[in-house]
Parts: structure tokens; C-alpha cells; sequence
């Protein structure tokens, strides 16, 4: 490397930075590398999924970033279509313009290898284009494809490599290896303001305030240096920071700065165009605002993000989920008028997070355990209501909670299948919390032998915990799998009785009606 402060390239900076994240969940302060498991959580109300904004790129010599000369008539596979960032403000066009990399990466890979220069450049392009949509199983598949040609060739490939790399687990919610992967970069290029904003926003994520907060304020000294940075990020993550420390009033300016900044970054003859890191500054500052206490003006931000990540980002990108369950967990605090609108919002953020490449499991523990109780109080209303009417039977109330709840079951299936998948090593408080609550509400939708199978998963998770008093919600679970286990032999019995021309009545689906 030539000097300390390499070349950087801001069109993929800046449009990594711009498709951002806002998806990762805050840490509980002092809890430097270690999330606090969620049965130590339990009884006290649930930490928000506060976001990190997404590390800034700080890619080294653009020229490596740029189509070699010549190549496109060589090739006969034309680039011009394409934007040189790699990602677009057009969901649509992002994924037409992701299958146009693909597409052309098979020719050259057959024309002229991986290890050609023409070839790695347009890797890293649709590595970009991947990572900034989220599709980080296809991002880690092409990492490993090209990990031993960049480490053969070296220097700026191999740089190259180790930032996509660090993107890709940060993404992941693996921040310990992305830290590992950013402190690497700069050792072999350097500090600058991006690679410092970038470690920034890692150690906030593992909850390292201390040395966040020093990592966004030597950014700030590298950008009146000169460094290459982008102000607005450095700000958010700075404000973040302060606001985690529980100095939210002395937060909100700066996130607020931050939201101008990017307002007037993407003004053009007075119109302020819609962008994904618009969108991150308002939900910052949404946060904020909740956390002071001013819920309209949460609301305010909150739904002006949600917009702009529908139509920048797409119906099923991770950060419209995470704007979508942020948005639903304030608007379930704002009174019963607003409960339809906050069911709604979390069952969406719900489908979506269980979907996604980055499973997150308190992020799907604490939807769950929110759409469970929103759910039961606008059951709760309905039962109160039609008290005051005609009288109803407790049959009539059971037949209404199973068709509330059982619309949540392939949902809780797909969860327990990802969490079997890939977080059985988990912890075992965390795991044995998130099959309690999915066992509750496929119980509440009377799925009686689901509910059965993931309240004993549950039971063998509690059984590993130690240091912590779990009886209280063992015996929970002991309690509903008494239920489960009685409704099913009364279910039993009905259709054996109705298997012999004894019943002649209408069969029961997982004894629906029965004991509650």
C-alpha cells in the first residue's frame, strides 16, 4: 500500500451506506460482546430493536471498481446499463440489475476465469448489489468462491475481499467477526473516516459504547483532516451512541443534524428525493423521540420511514420489516383506537424477519410475544363487547381465539424450522423463551399437538439454563402442556366414538372448543 490513507471509492461508500441498516437490535448497555439472554428479560418489559445504522464502505482504488477498458466489446456483454455503484434507489431495478451481473458473470468466468481481472471486478459489483439487498446466503456462497484467488493475488483484492467479507457478517448479526475483519482492513490500509465510522457502528452493535463513541469522534478529526467519510453517517452513529448511553436529549440534535444532512444531500431544485438513508435518519430520530416521551412525533418519523423503504428498498427488505415492527411496537402503546393499525404492522415485520436470509432470534421472539398480547386485548374488547349483547357461549369465545390465532401457525413453523436449523447452540434461556411463547400461541390457536411439541422443546431448553430461577415459567409451561394433553384425549376420544357411528355429530379439529 502506497500510504496510510488509501484511495477510496464514494459511489460504493455511499451506496452502501444508502441501502444501510437498520435492522440491528440494540445491545444492552455494558454488555460488551454478549446479548442479554431473553428468559433474563422476561419479566421486565422487552428492550426495543433499536437499529445501527449500516457501516459506511470504504473501498479502496476505484479503478479496481471500474469495467476495464475494452472489455465490453471483448466480451460482447455490455455494462451500460448498469449503475457504477452497483446498488439503485429502485427495488425492481436492483434485482433486474442483480440477474444482469449474474448473467454476465457466467460468461466471464467461462471466457476468462475467476481469476481475471474483468471477472473480479464484476464479482465485487454484484457482491454490492447482493449485500445491499440483503441476499447475504448467495453473498457468502461468492465469498467463499473467490476467497482463494483475492488472498493469491493480493493487495487491493484481497482489501477488497475482507470488506465485503466484514459487510456480509455484519449483516449477519456476527459483529465479533465482522469487528475482526474491519480491524484487519486497517491494519493493511490504513485509518480513515469511513473505516473508522464502520468500526463505530460495530462496537455499538456489540455494545462497546465507549469505544464506539472514540472510533465516530476520531472519524469526525480524519474528515477535517481531509479523510474520505460521509458526515451524516458519523453523526447518526455518534447520536446512536449517546442516545444508548441514556443521553437521549443530547442525542436528538445530532440526529436530527444528521436527517438534514441527508435532506440536503438529495435535494435538487427544491425537491428532497426519496432515499433509504432519509429513510434510516428518520427512524433514528423517531427512536429518539419515543424515548422522550413525544409519541407523535415518533409516529411522524417512523411513517415517513416506512414509505420511503417501501419504495426504495421493497416490500420484503429487512429494513422495511424493521421499520414496520418499530412503527407497530409504538403505535400498540398509543390506546385501543390504534391497536387494528399496530396488529397489522407487526404481523407484517413478523412474516417478513422469519423469512429473511439474517434470521434474527430475539427480533422474532419479540414480535411474537408483541402480536401474542395485541392480539388477546383486541380479543379482549371483543368479548367485552359482546357481553353487552346477546348472550354467547364460551364455545362461541374459543371458536373466536382459534381464528385469531391460527392464522400465526405456518409462521410459528417456519420459525421453530429456522431456529432447529441453525441456533441450537444458542443460549438456552433465549431458546427455551422463544418456544414457550410460540407454544402459547399455537395453544391460543388450539393447535394442541404443535403446542405440545414446542412447550416440551421449551422445557429442554429451561432444564440447561442455570443461575436463574426458572421455575415460575416452567411451571407455565407444565400448566398448558396439562391443557394440551387434555383437550387431545377428549378430542381422541370424540372421534373414536364417532368412528364407530356413535357420534353422529360433527368431528372435532384439534378439539377445537374444548377446555381452555
Amino acid at each position: 500500500m502506497g500510504s496510510a490513507e488509501p484511495i477510496l471509492d464514494p459511489c460504493v461508500s455511499l451506496q452502501l451506506l444508502g441501502i444501510g441498516d437498520e435492522v440491528s437490535p440494540a445491545p444492552t448497555a455494558g454488555a460488551a460482546s454478549t446479548p442479554r439472554p431473553l428468559h433474563l428479560q422476561l419479566l421486565s418489559a422487552p428492550a426495543g430493536a433499536d437499529a445501527m445504522p449500516a457501516p459506511a464502505s470504504a473501498m479502496p482504488d476505484p479503478s479496481l471498481a471500474r469495467p476495464v477498458a475494452g472489455a465490453a466489446s471483448d466480451d460482447g456483454v455490455s455494462s451500460d446499463a448498469d449503475s457504477e455503484g452497483g446498488i439503485l434507489s429502485d427495488p425492481e431495478e436492483t434485482a433486474a440489475q442483480e440477474d444482469r451481473y449474474e448473467r454476465r458473470l457466467v460468461i466471464l468466468r467461462q471466457r476468462h476465469g475467476l481469476s481475471d481481472e474483468r471477472t473480479l471486478t464484476l464479482v465485487f459489483k454484484l457482491l454490492d448489489c447482493l449485500i445491499g439487498q440483503y441476499k447475504l446466503n448467495r453473498t457468502d456462497e461468492l465469498l467463499a468462491e473467490v476467497l482463494e484467488v483475492c488472498e493469491s493475488l493480493g493487495g487491493e483484492w484481497h482489501i477488497k475481499h475482507i470488506q465485503s467479507s466484514a459487510f456480509c457478517r455484519w449483516k449477519q448479526y456476527r459483529f465479533r467477526e465482522a469487528l475482526e475483519l474491519f480491524l484487519r482492513q486497517q491494519e493493511l490500509v490504513g485509518a480513515s473516516a469511513a473505516l473508522c465510522e464502520n468500526i463505530g457502528h460495530t462496537y455499538s452493535s456489540l455494545g462497546d459504547l465507549a469505544r464506539a463513541e472514540a472510533y465516530f469522534e476520531r472519524a469526525i478529526e480524519l474528515l477535517q483532516q481531509g479523510s474520505f467519510g460521509n458526515h451524516g453517517g458519523i453523526y447518526m452513529g455518534l447520536g446512536l451512541v449517546r442516545e444508548r448511553l441514556g443521553k437521549v436529549s443530547e442525542a436528538l440534535p445530532i440526529l436530527q443534524q444528521s436527517l438534514a444532512h441527508y435532506e440536503r444531500e438529495h435535494t435538487s431544485n427544491g425537491h428532497v428525493a426519496d432515499a433509504s438513508i432519509i429513510a434510516k435518519a428518520h427512524m433514528s430520530v423517531g427512536k429518539a423521540q419515543q424515548k422522550l416521551k413525544n409519541p407523535d412525533e415518533a409516529a411522524r418519523h417512523m411513517t415517513e420511514a416506512l414509505r420511503l423503504f417501501r419504495k426504495t428498498c421493497g416490500e420484503d427488505s429487512p429494513l422495511t420489516a424493521n421499520a414496520m415492527g418499530c412503527l407497530g411496537k409504538l403505535q400498540a402503546t398509543r390506546g385501543p383506537s390504534r391497536r387494528r393499525e399496530a396488529l397489522g404492522l407487526l404481523k407484517g415485520a413478523l412474516d417478513r424477519e422469519v423469512r429473511k436470509d439474517a434470521f434474527h432470534l430475539d427480533s422474532v421472539w419479540e414480535l411474537l410475544s408483541k402480536v401474542k398480547d395485541v392480539q388477546l386485548e383486541l380479543a379482549a374488547e371483543k368479548q367485552e363487547r359482546e357481553a353487552s349483547g346477546p348472550s354467547t357461549s364460551r364455545q362461541t369465545h374459543l371458536a373466536a381465539l382459534e381464528a385469531a390465532f391460527s392464522v400465526y401457525l405456518p409462521v410459528i413453523r417456519e420459525a421453530c424450522a429456522r431456529v432447529a436449523l441453525n441456533h441450537t447452540t444458542s443460549d438456552p434461556g433465549t431458546l427455551a423463551v422463544f418456544y414457550k411463547t410460540a407454544g402459547e400461541l399455537a395453544m391460543l390457536a388450539q393447535d394442541y399437538q404443535l403446542g405440545a411439541d414446542v412447550l416440551r422443546e421449551a422445557l429442554r431448553f429451561f432444564d440447561m439454563v442455570r443461575g436463574f430461577d426458572c421455575a415460575s415459567l416452567v411451571e407455565g409451561c407444565h400448566s398448558l402442556l396439562s391443557i394440551a394433553a387434555a383437550n387431545q384425549t377428549e378430542a381422541s376420544a370424540r372421534s373414536e366414538k364417532s368412528s364407530r357411528g356413535g357420534g353422529g355429530g360433527r368431528s372435532h379439529r384439534r378439539g377445537r372448543g374444548e377446555r381452555r
